[in-house]
């Protein structure tokens, strides 16, 4: 029921996913191979069996999952770098809460959690009979454990971040944790420090070897319906083009991958596909202090003056999706009436003319006189590109052609990210900026939007958004969080201190049926694997 369900505040997100997304993001993708059961042991130095009976050796198929790191990459879930190796250690970890398809939280180690007003603190009820990989039963202690884990360990944890939401965690009995709020995937306390961690998910380690092979078994003492694929075999891949040519040439079978070079892959017919939306929010950043862009007017010209639609298709291969605000559509958060500007150039040249801006002298620019003096209605728009794109850069151009369309001119610099930071930090002068954030999963956007956010780089200030930051952060329900952040997202796009534009997307391609399949996000693309029909 509804008010059973407040776990969907801000304080108590940061205990959503512990083990399933990294804060520290590296440009890696999946890679899912399926093959025949192996006749042999995967060549490796094996650990004993969790349940100390020796390797195990199971019947059945086996899903071989090829995942992007660098050699050496840690596969600890509390530790580890990779986005790939995140999504990995999901099947041998769980959590407390999980995200369903709307990406709300839900039950997953608990069974129901509360929230005691005059205590002022959150009570999490785990289920009872979930057992460890080495049999011994998951208590309170292994998720205080884990959470002193990641404090002992702070920024070399990818999930530290999440700590400052919380001010205290303690064990009030065997099944029960008390949270004050102010981070999760769990492990078995006396394991923390193992080369294999011991977890209670689907799968466990038996074998990982100095070149990034690792095979994860089947869990016969998980507490839901048994997997029905007995391994994961997990190959590493260098780079995502190796991973990319091994899919080409039939090596592999599966990929889940971020890279526009998939997308055509989606239009053959003898593949099926997946997508999944990420957490990279494209948009644009206005100079707030700048004599041009400081104008709502114009900001709000711009925005019907983009053709987002056709920036989807030409440059991203349609592997995004569009939003206006840094929260994913068809999330339980999203407000569905901030998609506002809809393509008119009609319309933003009516409301420049409406400002004051005509083309007096005939050369194709908007000019106006203020204050006394001349100007034109003209800016330098800064972008970077990721290391193995330049799919900013060409939308950036984009961009600028669209916009001279309505008499404004766009110079394009591509640069270095570096230097587009010195611009935010007010070294460099810029008018506008084509980025990508990397958000959160949790809801908060105060890194953003705050006055003094540190990811405020339009230097915006608005007493009401921050009001409605600081009320999202302390909400005492469900609703009332979900009303706030509607509030949010439509003062967003009423003052455009970031002109949003896309969500990026990934796809799984496979060429193996992916029916059964359902909820897959970026933290975790192998979601569901486990009963994955290979007939």
């Amino acid at each position: 029921m509804r008010h059973n369900r407040v776990l969907r505040l801000l304080c108590l997100a940061a205990l959503i996913l512990l083990l399933a997304g990294c804060a520290r993001r590296s440009e890696t993708q999946a890679v899912i191979l399926i093959t025949p059961a192996p006749t042999e042991p995967a060549p490796s130095t094996a650990p004993a069996n969790p349940s100390g009976s020796g390797i195990l050796v199971l019947e059945g198929e086996s899903l071989n999952v090829g995942y992007v790191a660098t050699q050496g990459s840690s596969l600890h879930p509390l530790r580890t770098e990779s986005r790939d190796l995140c999504s990995l250690d999901r099947l041998v970890f769980e959590s407390v809460i999980d995200l369903d398809e709307k990406r709300e939280p839900v039950a997953q180690l608990c069974g129901r959690w509360e929230f005691v007003a005059e205590d002022k603190a959150w009570y999490f009820y785990l289920r009872d009979g979930i057992v460890f990989h080495d049999g011994s039963p998951l208590t309170a202690y292994d998720v205080v454990a884990s959470y002193e884990d990641i404090l002992i360990n702070s920024e070399t944890s990818p999930y530290y971040a999440r700590v400052r939401y919380l001010s205290d965690m303690q064990v009030v009995d065997n099944l029960t944790v008390r949270v004050l709020p102010g981070p999760f995937g769990y492990m078995k306390r006396d394991s923390l420090n193992a080369q294999y961690p011991k977890g209670t998910g689907p799968y466990w380690y038996t074998s990982f070897n100095n070149w990034g092979l690792m095979v994860l078994e089947r869990n016969p003492l998980w507490w839901r319906r048994q997997s029905d694929i007995a391994r994961v075999v997990c190959k590493r891949y260098n780079e995502v083009s190796d991973a990319m040519q091994a899919f080409t040439t039939g090596e592999i079978d599966m990929i889940a991958t971020r890279s526009t070079s998939a997308a055509l892959s989606r239009q053959l017919s003898d593949r099926t596909t997946m997508d999944f939306t990420t957490l990279t929010w494209e948009c644009l950043v206005p100079d707030l202090n700048g004599s041009i862009l400081s104008d709502k007017t114009v900001r709000e010209a711009l925005m019907y003056a983009i053709d987002r639609t056709s920036l989807a298709s030409t440059v991203y291969l349609g592997m995004v999706q569009e939003s206006e605000v840094p929260v994913i559509p068809g999330s339980w958060l999203y407000e569905t009436q901030c998609a506002r500007y809809n393509y008119s150039p009609e319309h933003a040249l009516q409301l420049l003319y409406d400002a004051g801006w005509l083309d007096s002298n005939g050369d194709g620019v908007l000019d106006r006189v203020k204050d006394g003096l001349w100007e034109d209605l003209a800016f330098e728009l800064i972008t970077y590109d990721e290391p193995t794109t330049s799919s900013r850069s060409k939308a950036a151009q984009l961009i600028a052609d669209q916009l001279a369309r309505i008499g404004v001119r766009v110079t394009v610099n591509s640069t270095t990210r570096s230097k587009v930071l010195k611009a935010f930090n007010g070294e460099d002068d810029f008018g506008l900026a084509l980025v990508g954030y990397n958000l959160s999963t949790l809801p908060d956007l105060s890194y953003l939007l705050s006055s003094g956010g540190n990811g405020n780089c339009s230097r915006y200030e608005s007493e009401k958004m921050d009001d409605l930051l600081k009320r999202a952060r302390s909400a005492a329900s469900a609703d009332e969080l979900s009303a706030l952040l509607s509030d949010i997202q439509l003062l967003v796009v009423d003052d455009l201190p970031v002109m949003g534009l896309f969500f990026r997307t990934g796809t799984l391609v496979s060429r193996v049926n992916l029916g059964g399949l359902s909820g897959i996000r970026e933290d975790f693309t192998l979601r569901g694997i486990e009963y994955l029909s290979l007939d």
